[in-house]
């Protein structure tokens, strides 16, 4: 984490930086937030992040306590602060103080910033290892802190020598990964996942980069086994991009031309 972080209504050092352990966050995981990154001083697609964050917060019946404007007052402060060039900033709202330590109070609003590590060039060009698991989030549109089921099954990743778990559904389905969203290709066209998932901001903005360089996309349910049989697959996110997938459940799978044409296009996209 850099240096200054914003939290409780001022700028402060990061060493220095508390949140009252009667927070709903800390008490019983209560709480959403969203990460973007700035580039070159900028936040990139931060509209984009700032309305997901208050329809995740409205999924939790919490209020985010700041306007936009506000927000990217602080973030552009944040910023400044820590040196601006390239990182991340995660914003958080929690269920505030409570006093029984159950009943939401006043939300608080955090900024957390930190530099951007970048994944391995390697899975750009070999692609990552993902396997498929049967799970499903409590509340698949909302950015919540609770990531219990991914980090829980760290361990099943390493043994499994995977980078990335596939979530799927009671119907077979495919959804998203734990901090991701996934996409396959089948006969040139881009196909991803729609229903009960996190609608990804780079996923949003990869289907709107698809259609500009033509390649056609549809958002429907892809069933396991279309998945595990695909032409090409990639996962996706904030910090990811684009990231080919090179093995599924072990499986190997070409990085093909769509999801290189996909990369290539991405370095350049505003």
């Amino acid at each position: 984490m850099l240096k200054y972080v914003y939290v409780d209504g001022d700028y402060r050092l990061t060493k220095e930086s508390r949140l009252h352990v009667s927070d709903l966050s800390i008490l019983r995981g209560y709480g959403v937030f969203d990460y973007f990154r700035y580039l070159r001083s900028t936040p990139r697609f931060l509209p984009d992040h700032l309305a997901r964050l208050r329809r995740s917060a409205a999924e939790l019946n919490l209020e985010v306590p700041l306007a936009d404007e506000a927000i990217t007052e602080i973030v552009a402060g944040l910023i400044e602060r820590n040196g601006g060039g390239e990182g991340g900033i995660r914003l958080i709202v929690t269920g505030g103080y409570a006093a029984d330590g159950y009943t939401p109070r006043n939300p608080n609003f955090l900024a957390l910033p930190n530099a951007h590590t970048a994944p391995p060039a390697d899975k750009y060009v070999h692609g990552c290892a993902v396997m498929l698991h049967s799970f499903e989030r409590q509340l698949p549109r909302a950015k919540t802190i609770d990531y219990l089921e991914g980090i829980r099954i760290l361990p099943l990743l390493r043994q499994a020598g995977a980078d990335y778990p596939v979530y799927v559904d009671r119907e077979d389905n495919v959804r998203e990964s734990d901090r991701s969203n996934v996409m396959i290709v089948r006969g040139g066209t881009l196909i991803t996942p729609v229903d009960n998932i996190l609608l990804g901001i780079t996923r949003k903005h990869l289907l709107a980069l698809a259609g500009e360089i033509g390649i056609p996309c549809e958002e429907r349910p892809v069933a396991a086994e279309e998945f595990r049989a695909a032409e090409e697959a990639l996962i996706c996110s904030t910090v990811k991009g684009p990231m080919p997938i090179g093995r599924i459940d072990g499986l190997a799978k070409p990085v093909g031309p769509v999801t290189r044409r996909l990369i290539e296009a991405w370095r350049t996209y505003e």
